[in-house]
């Protein structure tokens, strides 16, 4: 009987044990996507502020290539050089554009490995809890069976005596 006492305490443990691992499991999982869904939203947030800066930037072009034309008309200045200075414009205009897009290639990079990292972060939360084993039957097969052969050599042994 002790033996099936036994067993049963250890199934109730395992289970109990097994609810734990599963809602570890359970709990490491939303917490990743809660953390993607926030690298997410500033990926999204970076994404609009490129295109805030590349729209800044070509207005700024343009008023800039506005002015330059404008000095230089009513200077009465025309010419190669003038078009030397609109086009020196366009180029830091273009260039200051190319470095705001890399910038944001480069923070996009490092977001996406941040989601990467998320996911090994879940794995080794849920590898952190080592994962229930069932109890064996064969522990209560063998104390049941235990159980049996010393109930029979006392029984036998109650015989012998007679």
């Amino acid at each position: 009987m002790s033996s099936i006492a036994q067993h049963q305490a250890a199934e109730a443990d395992y289970e109990a044990r097994s609810q734990q691992w599963r809602q570890n499991v359970v709990n490491s999982w939303a917490s990743a996507r809660e953390e993607q869904s926030q690298l997410l939203q500033r990926e999204l947030q970076e994404q609009e502020a490129l295109a805030q800066k590349q729209h800044l930037s070509l207005v700024e072009e343009a008023e800039a290539k506005a002015s330059v034309e404008n000095s230089a008309a009513s200077a009465g200045v025309a010419g190669l050089s003038v078009a030397n200075l609109v086009a020196d414009v366009g180029r830091k205009a273009a260039t200051n554009r190319m470095t705001n897009k890399r910038n944001w290639e480069m923070t996009a990079e490092q977001l996406a490995q941040e989601k990467e990292a998320t996911v090994t972060r879940a794995e080794n939360r849920i590898n952190s809890v080592s994962r229930p084993t069932s109890p064996s039957g064969m522990g209560l097969a063998a104390g049941i069976g235990s159980a049996l052969v010393g109930g029979a050599r006392s029984f036998n042994s109650s015989f012998s005596m007679t």
